[in-house]
Parts: C-alpha cells; structure tokens; sequence
C-alpha cells in the first residue's frame, strides 16, 4: 500500500519541495509506504559528527518494539525506514543542534563538519526514484549560523557565496564583510551550523563559479 500526500505546486514549491518516503513493515500486514513533500530535510546530530553521517543516520532501519496489534491484542514489532523521493533545487538541511526534553532545552556542543560539495548517495535514495545522477550534485550556497552556549540566547549569523565576486559574504546584523571559505567550514564554538543551503550543480552557471571553489 502506498500512500501519497501533495500540496499543489507554487513557486516555492518549485525551488525547495522534494519527496520523502517511509516504509512501516510489520509481519501480519506487509507494507504500507507514506510518500510525502518535505521542504527541510532535518538531520538529528546528537549521533553523528558530520553531515554525511548524519544523512545515513537518516535512513537507517528501525524497530520499535512494544506495538499491540489491534485484532490479536500481541504485541507486535514494526520497523519503519526512511529514504529519498524526490530532490529539490535548493536542498535545505536543518541541523537539529537544539535537544527539546521536558521543560528544558539546551543545545548540543559539538563540531560538525559540512561539504562545500555534497553528492546524494543512491543509497539514501529510494529504490523507486527516478532522480538522474546529475541530480544528486549539490554546491553549498549559504550557512546559517546560532552562536551562543544557550538554546534559549545566541545570535543568527548568515555566511552566503557570492556568484558575482565568487566568493563569501557574512551577514551579522548590520555588518556585511567578506569572509574565506575556510571560515564558513570551521566557525569557533559555540558557533555551530543551524541551517545549510545546497544548490543543485546543474543550476548554477558555470561561467560564474570560481573554479578554484
């Protein structure tokens, strides 16, 4: 059984939306499939020290165990799989750098490192996706930055390539400064990367790229 969850289309639509897949296996019943829009892909860190790790982790198997099937009143185990559709232009990934408990949040420390380039593997891809190779190439287009120790102060700060100069812009409130890209991958702590942005390769111009990026 699959099941499909769409929204129309628009003209945001167009730049961010990809599809996700998740797969519930249960012995008694089969397989249900839920296909689904997602504009953020977010990405649980607490597990994993790279951006790479952490989209594995992402379609890693589950199993929960504990269910109680309705007609048998047994309990039941379910694994449940998550796997790419559909890719969007612009891939945003939301790095869950903010651990939510009961009445408290507070914010993992941690480095996490992020690629300049970053390729989609087929593993990550559902097997059903039609999404050529070309496709699964991606160049970082902006970083978005918390820096502060507390979940609940800090500062946004925005890192942005520029096509025209071919190089990197800061945005810190009013300040707007040229920064190197070795700046943009290794911010001091507590800096740490909220929100990435990767454009898909096969969209930007090449006669505009710095080759040397």
């Amino acid at each position: 059984i699959t099941r499909r969850t769409d929204f129309g289309q628009t003209p945001l639509s167009a730049i961010f939306r990809g599809q996700i897949r998740s797969r519930f296996t249960r012995a008694e019943n089969g397989t249900t499939d839920n296909v689904q829009p997602f504009f953020t892909l977010q990405l649980d860190i607490e597990k994993a020290n790279s951006v790479d790790n952490a989209l594995k982790l992402l379609v890693c198997k589950e199993e929960v165990v504990g269910g109680v099937c309705p007609k048998t009143k047994e309990e039941i185990t379910i694994s449940t799989q998550t796997s790419l559709e559909e890719l969007p232009l612009i891939l945003l990934l939301h790095l869950k750098c903010f651990d939510y408990k009961l009445h408290t949040c507070s914010k993992i420390m941690k480095t996490v490192e992020f690629p300049v380039d970053l390729k989609i593997e087929t593993k990550l891809m559902t097997s059903k996706s039609k999404t050529p190779t070309k496709d699964k190439n991606y160049k970082l287009l902006a970083v978005v930055y918390h820096d502060g120790k507390e979940a609940t102060k800090g500062h946004y700060i925005t890192d942005v390539y520029h096509m025209g100069y071919s190089g990197w812009v800061r945005y810190d409130d009013a300040s707007v400064r040229s920064v190197t890209q070795q700046q943009v991958l290794k911010p001091k702590s507590p800096r740490m990367p909220y929100l990435l942005y990767y454009r898909r390769c096969d969209t930007i111009n090449t006669s505009t790229q710095d080759k040397n990026r």
